[in-house]
């Protein structure tokens, strides 16, 4: 009785873990900003660079790089998901500026800079 029931509870438990960590709403390259303006970042842009599990922290988290603001933050949880979307990869692009002169673009591919 004890064996039929490990039988069944066994797979069970590893089905239902499979679950237990929602698939991301953004992939790797993906640009996001915020719809909630008290965001810091309100009115930017973020290029999600990875989705993963960091030592020491609970969950998995969001690794974020601001190719035009300097964030205090690059760690953030799965809930930034509920304020922000995901817009168009041309705005993740990173803007030199010279003089107030707009010079040159380069764009995240790949994780590495390119120019476009």
């Amino acid at each position: 009785m004890k064996k039929s029931i490990l039988i069944i509870l066994i797979p069970l438990l590893i089905i239902l873990s499979g679950f237990s960590d929602e698939k991301p709403k953004y992939i790797r390259g993906d640009c996001i900003t915020p719809i909630d303006p008290w965001y810091s970042w309100f009115s930017e842009f973020a290029k999600v660079e990875f989705y993963t599990s960091i030592d020491g922290m609970s969950g998995k988290k969001y690794i974020l790089v601001f190719p035009n603001y300097q964030s205090n933050s690059v760690v953030f949880s799965k809930s930034i998901e509920e304020k922000t979307e995901k817009v168009d990869k041309h705005l993740c692009n990173i803007w030199w500026e010279e003089e107030g002169n707009v010079t040159k673009t380069e764009t995240y591919k790949d994780g590495g800079l390119v120019n476009p």
